[in-house]
């Protein structure tokens, strides 16, 4: 019979508290982990926003569309086993970031869809009549007809389905409460994960940009103060889907 020693020592890779050395607790260990999520998981997504925002195009034939979307859910299938090996090395889980799952969340999450459309509208709007003055015409969203344009199919389908998991996990819940538990302010965290956000979404031309700027910003406000990253998924899974089926994804 083994001994009780040897029945309680956790089995190595555990993410067992007391396999965690304090070091990786440190300010320099924490940002290097958040620097090590953030890089494995956005550096491509960036590098192609920085393309396309320049001017850049993408293949429009059926199968390189494909082969685009397979890319893609390899590039988050791998930030997100990233974060997960990340925060097992931090002793930390799921509900650690806010992963906290009740049926409540699906009203939240519609609430904050709600009131995230309604701010982002009447931020928009101001600057439309502002640009309308000067220029003589309201601003236009950018064409990304030749980006997107995946279609209906199972790829596109799981890749909608996916990245809210993704944008939400990393770069809201993982990256501001990193940042908060190494002493940033609220303020301080919402700013950069908006930046970050941004970031891989700079393709999107001036308008867009701007409603997405005010949309991140409302879901970084709510999850600073509740502390609940599951409305937020859901919400963002809500207008991924919307833009999928009504083909402008």
């Amino acid at each position: 019979m083994p001994s009780t020693a040897l029945a309680e020592t956790p089995s190595v890779g555990s993410d067992d508290p007391r396999l965690t050395s304090t070091s990786d607790q440190t300010l320099p260990r924490r940002l290097q982990h958040l620097g090590i999520v953030l890089w494995v998981s956005l550096s491509m997504p960036i590098v192609g926003s920085v393309y396309y925002m320049l001017g850049g195009t993408a293949p429009v034939a059926p199968t390189q569309q494909q082969y685009r979307l397979f890319g893609a859910l390899i590039t988050e299938v791998t930030g997100l086993v990233v974060l997960r090996y990340v925060m097992g090395r931090q002793g930390k889980t799921w509900r650690d970031i806010g992963w906290n799952v009740g049926f409540a969340d699906f009203p939240r999450a519609l609430g904050l869809l709600v009131a995230a459309n309604v701010v982002t509208y009447l931020g928009v709007l101001p600057i439309e009549f502002v640009y309308r003055a000067h220029s003589g015409s309201f601003l236009t969203p950018k064409p990304l007809n030749s980006m997107f344009g995946f279609g209906i199919s199972a790829l596109s389908i799981a890749f909608a389905c996916l990245n809210p998991f993704f944008e939400e996990l990393i770069v809201r819940a993982y990256t501001m409460t990193e940042i908060m538990n190494a002493g940033g302010t609220r303020t301080l965290a919402v700013i950069v994960s908006v930046i970050v956000q941004m970031s891989y979404h700079l393709y999107q031309g001036l308008l867009s940009g701007l409603a997405l700027t005010l949309l991140f910003t409302m879901f970084s406000i709510y999850f600073v103060r509740a502390r609940r990253i599951v409305p937020v998924i859901l919400a963002h899974l809500c207008l991924d889907l919307l833009f999928l089926f009504r083909g402008a994804f």
